[in-house]
């Protein structure tokens, strides 16, 4: 069981200046339950780490905000993934990962909340990765502190998105109830193709987002005008990719997507409300194939991974234009007794802190 308490300091200083007025420091607190990964190949090559379930409150309703305006408090609910890299003695350091779901207070609302842009709807994701330090002062008893970033956003499908982002400092506790461990049941064989050297792979996504660009166009016109519903835009791509599997934890590989935009009408009209004759002279195409590098690293059946890559066409107008380069973040599930498919969620983003859409995966090795 562990338990921790923190210091939050929100970081997109962008769109949080207009909101908060003053500290931009807030506090929270976790509580969970750890079970130890063994009897494994996956378990031994990463040393045993813990897996678990986690509960947070973050009090960002006690920021001082602009009259009229509140961030409100954030309740999530995420699984988390514990290991140890180095033990000196009684000492040990190692990363946290979570991941989860989160419900959020105060959203936007384009008369009661209107400065809160930061998440458009009640429900987000919950993301964090950390480094920690922890001591056993007993057999059972560990205390310890972490430093952490952190980010709550709904991927755009709920606008406007913003996200609330903060680095956080905290101090932890785990407490041992003896030596309980959690066993994989089904493994991925040897001969499975997830462990070839060099595979070849082919995979749909999909997804919905929800157009910042219709948003941006609509604060053009007084509060009450604004609609409260925006139409789900579908987006996702088809593609082929190549990985390398030097080694059994990490792999590298290419791949190559053509990539489908479902909004361009409604990209020609926001940008035509926002830019006037200047939108005319811009391009718009619903196809943008793009190439990229992936690395992934594995845990059984299980592949963390991510990558960056450049379109080699892309017309989308002016509002929607971040630039050629994209980033993703992908979990992917490789089931044993279905080896050579996959399934899995990924985020697309542009210029790393810009949300495009969350995507759901299904593909297959070749």
């Amino acid at each position: 069981m562990f338990f921790s308490a923190g210091r939050n300091v929100l970081t997109n200083t962008k769109y949080v200046t207009s909101l908060v007025d003053g500290s931009r420091g807030c506090n929270s607190f976790d509580a969970g339950i750890l079970w130890k990964a063994s009897g494994t190949d996956a378990a031994d090559m990463y040393n045993n780490p813990r897996i678990g379930l986690g509960f947070s409150y973050t009090n960002l309703g006690a920021l001082d905000c602009v009259e009229g305006s509140s961030i409100g408090d954030s309740f999530a609910l995420y699984g988390t993934f514990v290991r140890d890299i180095l033990t000196l003695g009684p000492v040990r350091t190692g990363y946290d990962l979570q991941f989860g779901g989160a419900l959020m207070t105060k959203p936007y609302h384009k008369t009661d909340n209107p400065l809160n842009v930061l998440y458009g709807g009640p429900f987000t994701f919950h993301i964090k990765a950390g480094i920690y330090v922890v001591g056993d002062i007993t057999p059972r008893w560990s205390l310890g502190a972490e430093v952490a970033f952190k980010h709550n956003s709904a991927c755009r499908l709920i606008i406007p998105n913003r996200g609330v982002n903060a680095v956080c400092y905290s101090f932890t506790s785990t407490y041992s109830f003896g030596n309980k461990t959690l066993k994989p049941g089904l493994q991925i064989k040897e001969n499975s193709p997830l462990n070839r050297k060099l595979r070849f792979g082919l995979f749909a996504s999909g997804g919905i987002h929800k157009c910042m660009a219709e948003w941006e166009a609509d604060q053009l016109l007084p509060p009450q005008e604004r609609p409260d519903y925006y139409t789900p835009w579908f987006k996702g791509s088809v593609g082929a990719e190549v990985i390398w599997r030097y080694c059994r934890r990490t792999s590298s590989g290419l791949q190559l997507e053509l990539h489908y935009l479902g909004n361009m009408e409604a990209l020609r009209r926001s940008d035509a409300a926002m830019y006037g004759a200047k939108a005319k002279e811009a391009g718009y195409s619903p196809l943008s194939p793009g190439i990229g590098f992936i690395q992934d690293v594995y845990f059984g059946s299980w592949a963390l991974g991510g990558g960056f890559g450049v379109y080699l066409y892309r017309q989308v107008g002016i509002h929607e234009n971040r630039g050629p380069f994209y980033q993703k973040v992908h979990l992917r599930y490789y089931p044993p007794f279905l080896p050579s498919c996959f399934a899995g969620i990924a985020l697309r983003a542009h210029k790393f802190n810009r949300a495009d859409y969350l995507e759901f995966t299904l593909g297959a090795v070749l």
